[in-house]
């Protein structure tokens, strides 16, 4: 036992450094222990942290609101984030923000949590009925918030695979158009992400292998975009080495720190990489999670290859360079897929959106949304109606 903890000692030193790209990051193991003087750097004495009732529940959230406490930091909580939270959701965690008086945000959790304690942050200053003014869409600046600046935001991620900590976006849905909506200001990026490895060992693999899958889709798609930028290019294919070597790691050993240190550095780099874009993967995905309320990494599994046979013709470049960079036994884009399929069997995630419980009833609206979707443009086919129909039918049936 003394070996495995100075074992786990020697590999948290290891992986420990703060990097600037494209906030402030502070990384590795036992760095949660920081967040009060994240809060004092940022200037907040009395902080909301927001996170989900799940993780409320755990030590881990209880750990971060001790020794805020210690530091003489007042923090209050806000627990109401579902697992698609909602504009009212966004507008009752506003409202608790501006009744506590509350002058910054630490947003801890999965991508929900932090998604929503951004769009918190935005609501609490340009009011709960405005943020859908703040939609992304590509190539067009986003609104000024004329009301004042946003109160500063923490990000303490606890999944490896969203990325929202490190991007200006917030995806919530709106639930009376059943519909996933990107909201986009550059103030939304939290100005300190915390980054713990260890706080992403789950108890459940099954959230391991989700969230693993959706970070190896943000590196695939961004490589796979169109358009010239060959630094994002390179983290992406590096992200993907590292989803390759240590997704199943960290599936099959729950508690392995290095693990953990893998995965959630291949999360950062996609979600660094997706701001060349990201494609069909993402669009069909938030169209089936906001309809039929499925997890979204789990949609991305499912969905996954078969965007990459719709593809095929345009990105022949790029998935030969990953099949080689990954050493697969081909190096082509079938190479790919066969791993991708290979990958999701080891992480016991479905092959079909049947599996997910989607109906064929379904597919009409899904089609639509996902051609309304902010990701839809830069898929590298483009996506018409007849398009996105072929690809649900695949998904649906399984067809490669």
């Amino acid at each position: 036992m003394r070996t495995e903890i100075k074992g786990a000692q020697a590999i948290a030193s290891r992986f420990r450094a703060d990097w600037t790209h494209p906030t402030h990051i502070r990384f590795g193991a036992g760095r949660a222990a920081e967040l009060p003087e994240a809060c004092r750097q940022l200037g907040m004495r009395r902080p909301l942290l927001v996170t989900d009732p799940v993780l409320a529940r755990r030590p881990a959230c209880g750990a971060l609101l001790k020794a805020n406490a210690a530091a003489g930091i007042f923090t209050d909580l806000f627990s109401g984030i579902g697992p698609e939270p909602d504009r009212e959701q966004i507008g009752d965690g506003a409202s608790v923000f501006a009744a506590g008086a509350y002058d910054g945000i630490i947003a801890a959790g999965g991508g929900s949590s932090l998604d929503a304690g951004k769009a918190i942050a935005l609501a609490s200053v340009a009011g709960p009925d405005c943020i859908w003014s703040f939609g992304f869409c590509a190539g067009k600046a986003p609104p000024e918030i004329a009301q004042g600046p946003l109160p500063p935001i923490i990000a303490v991620p606890t999944t490896a695979g969203t990325g929202s900590e490190v991007n200006g976006s917030a995806v919530i849905t709106d639930a009376r158009r059943r519909v996933k909506r990107s909201l986009y200001h550059p103030s939304l990026l939290p100005a300190i992400v915390i980054a713990d490895p260890s706080l992403t060992r789950a108890p459940d693999p099954a959230l391991t292998a989700a969230t693993g899958m959706d970070a190896l889709s943000h590196n695939l798609e961004a490589l796979c975009a169109p358009g010239f930028y060959p630094m994002l290019d390179a983290i992406a294919l590096q992200g993907l080495r590292f989803a390759k070597e240590w997704l199943p790691a960290a599936f099959g050993a729950p508690r392995s720190i290095e693990a953990r240190v893998y995965t959630m550095a291949a999360s950062i780099m996609g979600a660094v990489a997706f701001e060349k874009g990201l494609g069909a993967m993402h669009a069909m995905a938030h169209a089936v999670g906001a309809l039929c309320k499925t997890h979204h990494g789990r949609t991305i599994s499912v969905v996954m290859p078969y965007v990459l046979r719709f593809n095929r013709r345009r990105i022949r470049s790029q998935t030969a360079a990953t099949a080689r960079f990954l050493g697969l036994p081909g190096h082509d884009t079938s190479a790919v897929i066969d791993w991708i399929l290979s990958l999701r069997r080891t992480l016991g995630l479905p092959g079909t959106l049947v599996d997910l419980g989607v109906r064929p009833a379904d597919i009409p609206v899904l089609v639509e949304r996902t051609l309304a979707d902010a990701n839809a443009p830069t898929n590298p086919v483009p996506l018409d109606k007849r398009g996105a129909e072929r690809l649900f039918g695949w998904a649906m049936r399984g067809s490669l």
